[in-house]
């Protein structure tokens, strides 16, 4: 062979390596995104939320993992049942803050 062949065959090589490192270390890694990114997204609870106390909440979005989230009602009295579906409405602390996502939410 040549050496030209032999130089792109080795460029190939260490691009299809290099991208596929670079894939692992992404799916991996398993940051939480921005808060910013969960405001008014919709959720599934997966672990019941009763009134005054945490729970957790599933964000499901296609193409991507399930991401599980803290989560507590916006209103102290209000309770949800495993398999509500829920808004995010605001992120304290690591934890958000949720209504149901049957209400009409207004932004004040």
């Amino acid at each position: 062979m040549s050496a030209p062949y032999i130089v792109i065959i080795a460029l190939a090589a260490g691009l299809a390596a290099f991208f596929s490192v670079r894939a692992l270390r992404a799916g991996a890694k398993g940051a939480s995104p921005a808060p910013e990114a969960l405001l008014l997204e919709e959720a599934v609870v997966t672990e019941p939320i009763a009134p005054g106390m945490e729970g957790k909440a599933e964000l499901r979005k296609r193409g991507a993992k399930p991401l599980s989230l803290r989560a507590r009602a916006m209103d102290s009295a209000q309770a949800f049942a495993r398999g509500a579906k829920v808004r995010v409405i605001d992120y304290r602390e690591g934890c958000c803050l949720i209504e149901s996502a049957d209400e009409e939410h207004l932004v004040r």
